[in-house]
């Protein structure tokens, strides 16, 4: 799921993040979220909009019915996602990823 933020002056979106829900196995088949590609345009930096999608992510998660929801950020931003509520998880600090070259 993808939640944006409009500028209705300029019908244009300036911020966004997905909302990616899956079922553990592990966990009864319980749900997941996991919160990716948040951004804000440059412009409207500043002004508390990536804590407005972030809190409205983590909410639309808890609404949904997850008993966690996880996130994979670059060092700079731990604190900003601390002041959230989102915490550390001890011995699983590191995201590993496999890239695939473009075919195009």
């Amino acid at each position: 799921m993808i939640t944006v933020i409009e500028d209705t002056r300029s019908s244009k979106i300036i911020g966004a993040a997905t909302l990616t829900v899956e079922q553990k196995f592990i966990h009864n088949c319980s749900l997941r979220g996991r919160l990716e590609d948040v951004v804000v345009n440059d412009t409207y930096r500043g002004q508390q909009l990536g804590k407005l999608i972030v809190v409205t992510v983590s909410l639309l998660a808890q609404e949904l019915g997850c008993y966690k929801m996880s996130l994979d950020c670059k060092d700079k931003l731990i604190k900003f996602y601390e002041t959230l509520g989102y915490k550390l998880e001890p011995g699983n600090s590191n995201a590993m990823n496999m890239r695939f070259d473009d075919p195009s």
